[in-house]
Formats: structure tokens, sequence, C-alpha cells
């Protein structure tokens, strides 16, 4: 496999293990290894006791300790999350919460990620009687990038969280922001009646935001 496939491969493979801060596949041939960077030494640890004699990539894998890599820079490779911001092709104002416990509420995750903007909305997804995951629907997409930054791999309750960006959902309703005091909810109406039929607008004052 190329060297790239191994190091995408090992980052989803480790990822859930914790932090991953970077995967650099060194060397040629039989020579060929791998380092694997995490964000927390007990991670790491945790890591390697789960990797004796697994296999990878259809063959069995070899592993040690390693004493890192200090303030090497490894610009080769960075985990995708390292690489997300505003700008990424798969940004939206969504953030999907993965790896939840049964018994979370609305409220808890609110409490969690509020730190980081304002919430529109929280809608929690059951998984059987497993786990569950929940999207978390902020009003600016840089809330979202932020909450990904420092959240991923951390712990709620008793499960360690993955999170990612949230698929846009099609919907019929446009979202506003910085409404002057003077604009009326006929008046929104009337200006997006050009592009189709407005069934209702409705302006929140104290945050001067709308919905049309």
């Amino acid at each position: 496999s190329p060297d790239s496939s191994l190091r995408d491969g090992l980052f989803h493979e480790y990822k859930k293990y914790g932090k991953v801060t970077s995967v650099s596949v060194i060397g040629s041939g039989t020579d060929r290894h791998a380092v694997v960077s995490f964000k927390k030494p007990e991670d790491a640890s945790k890591a390697y006791e789960q990797s004796v004699g697994r296999v990878f990539f259809g063959s069995q894998i070899i592993v040690d300790r390693h004493e890192g890599f200090g303030e090497f820079d490894d610009s080769e490779f960075q985990p995708p999350e390292a690489e997300l911001d505003e700008y990424h092709h798969k940004a939206t104002r969504t953030l999907f919460v993965g790896n939840l416990e049964l018994d979370i509420d609305k409220q808890q995750l609110r409490s969690i990620f509020q730190k980081y903007g304002f919430i529109v909305d929280i809608d929690i997804k059951k998984q059987g009687n497993v786990s569950c995951y929940a999207f978390v629907q902020y009003d600016d997409i840089k809330s979202v990038v932020q909450a990904l930054h420092d959240m991923d791999g951390e712990i709620i309750g008793t499960n360690k969280i993955k999170l990612g960006f949230g698929k846009s959902m099609p919907t019929n309703c446009v979202w506003l922001d910085g409404i002057a005091e003077s604009v009326t909810e006929k008046f929104l109406a009337r200006q997006f009646n050009r592009y189709g039929h407005v069934s209702q607008s409705v302006i929140d004052r104290d945050t001067s935001r709308g919905l049309v």
C-alpha cells in the first residue's frame, strides 16, 4: 500500500484511542514503519496495549513504544481534523457528536457546547440500546470548528466522544442576522417573496436575528 493510504488508514484506526496529532510513515520495503503520535501519553499507552498481535492491511504488525518527535514538524501529514476550518468543503453549522451515553439529554449537551457559540437546536438520535449521537446546530460555522478542535476525543460521562461536521439538511428556512430595529416581519416577507412564496417570517428582537 502507498504511504498515503497507510497514513490515512492508521489515523482512522487509532483515533478511537484518543486525539491523534500526527502519523508518519518512514522508510521503505521491509524497513518501512510508522509513528502514531497522540495528544495524551495515556492514549498512546492504551493504543499500544490494544495493538500487540493485531493485523493491519493484511499484515500482522509489530508495535513498540516510541519516544516521540519532540518539535519535529510532520509536514507530510496532518489528520483531517487539524485542517478543518470554516472554509473546509464539508463545513456546516451543524456539529456531529458521536458515541454518547444513552441517558444524555439536551440540557447536558447545551451546557457543554454552548461556550463555543449560540446553539440554535440540538437533536439526539438513539442507536438501539448501545449508544446515541447528536446534532448540535450553531448559528455560525466557526463555533463548530472551535468545538471540533477542542472537544474531539474528550470524555462526556464515561464515553470518549467523536466529533465531525454534520451533514447539511435540506430546509425551506433562511436564517438572517443583523436585522435592524425598523425591519418588520411583513417587510422581510415582501423582500424575500421575489424568490418564492413566503409562508412565515419571524424576528427575534433580543438577538436581531430572524427566520424566513
